[in-house]
């Protein structure tokens, strides 16, 4: 089992190559979400611990590097189509917002430690760094 700490070196390693090959990282509206309740929440919870305000200044740096994806209508079709096709219930259908996002603004790769919690996709490959 790999650290905090390598998997953060694998995660910015994986970036960083993605953008030298020209490749266009953005995140989307669900991963700023995500982030916020992670940095926030205690570090006894699994969280990282950190006060409103680091939280803010940390995603308005991502959001000042990668574009932030909009959420056209179509992400709510894309994403029942998605849940009732994998018959998703519970926490595995934020995951697949996330996908349907993807999908309606033509994004084909996701960068995820956390590959088996993904529906698959034919038109989206899920990657994980280090590997």
């Amino acid at each position: 089992m790999s650290t905090a700490s390598e998997r953060h070196a694998a995660a910015r390693e994986a970036v960083a190559q993605a953008l030298a090959s020209g490749a266009r990282v953005t995140i989307a509206p669900q991963n700023v979400y995500e982030f916020w309740s992670l940095a926030t929440r205690p570090i006894e919870s699994n969280g990282l611990g950190w006060t409103v305000q680091r939280t803010r200044y940390a995603i308005e740096t991502f959001r000042s590097r990668f574009p932030t994806l909009h959420e056209p209508p179509e992400v709510l079709e894309i994403w029942l189509d998605l849940v009732a096709a994998h018959g998703l219930k519970g926490k595995r259908i934020h995951d697949a917002h996330l996908l349907a996002t993807m999908k309606a603004n033509g994004v084909s790769r996701l960068l995820t430690f956390n590959a088996a919690d993904f529906p698959a996709m034919d038109d989206i490959a899920i990657l994980t760094p280090g590997l």
